[in-house]
């Protein structure tokens, strides 16, 4: 005779979970939530907008035309390497763009313990009106990372300019200048004398001299100037290290 007890389902009785059982499933999710939090910030970080990507939605941005190489080679460009101070004007954009960028495009190798401190120098430009074809005259952020203009200030200042920088009349002939600032930190002090960020501007005016030359430019660095005044005209509390004018050769 079969048993009809045995067709019914079985019910079967959990045991209750031990505490530290209880424990180890606490501390799991925990780690589990703690996991997925790291992972919702960092995400979030890359996605919030650097200070130089909200001053591009502040103000006017240029966006500069896409340089080529320059043809002529370093060791010419050296031979040929001169203080121009005399120029004529304007200056098509193509050039302008070739100069700004392969003289202070970011740098990411190749220059060691330099590398961060000449990426720190802030690059402005002081356009003068008419002299850069596309380009209003005014005040200028040389953006790095977008090789792109902001402009700071409208209008023409080469003569302030000029005025700061002790009277130097090419200062306010050139088409434009290029003036570097740091907030000089970071510089090893050695009698008197912030010695890293001065390095750094040298290695760049150096740069602008050899681009220019290989773009058929002229310039002329400058360490003569009344630093309260550049400050002013540039609207900032960084110091100016170099005022360099840049202009086609005559």
């Amino acid at each position: 005779m079969v048993n009809a007890n045995h067709f019914l389902p079985k019910v079967y009785l959990m045991k209750r979970p031990s505490s530290r059982w209880m424990v180890g499933r606490r501390r799991f999710i925990k780690s589990i939530m703690l996991l997925a939090s790291s992972i919702i910030a960092v995400l979030s970080a890359l996605l919030i907008l650097t200070p130089q990507r909200k001053e591009l939605l502040d103000g006017e941005v240029i966006e500069l035309p896409k340089p080529p190489k320059i043809s002529m080679s370093v060791e010419e460009a050296i031979q040929r390497r001169r203080s121009i101070r005399e120029y004529k004007h304007p200056i098509d954009l193509l050039r302008f763009s070739q100069l700004l960028f392969h003289s202070f495009s970011k740098v990411e190798n190749g220059y060691g313990a330099l590398q961060a401190a000449l990426n720190e120098i802030d690059v402005c430009v002081a356009v003068g009106e008419g002299r850069v074809e596309g380009v209003k005259g005014g005040i200028y952020l040389y953006l790095r990372d977008e090789h792109a203009l902001k402009m700071l200030k409208e209008g023409s200042f080469l003569k302030e300019l000029a005025s700061a920088a002790v009277n130097q009349v090419w200062v306010e002939e050139a088409c434009f200048n290029i003036v570097l600032f740091s907030d000089l930190k970071g510089g090893v002090l050695r009698e008197g004398v912030v010695e890293l960020p001065h390095l750094c501007a040298g290695i760049l005016g150096e740069k602008v001299y050899l681009a220019a030359v290989g773009l058929g430019l002229g310039c002329v660095v400058i360490g003569a100037f009344y630093d309260d005044r550049v400050k002013e005209i540039f609207n900032t509390a960084k110091t100016p290290l170099y005022i360099i004018p840049v202009g086609v050769r005559v």
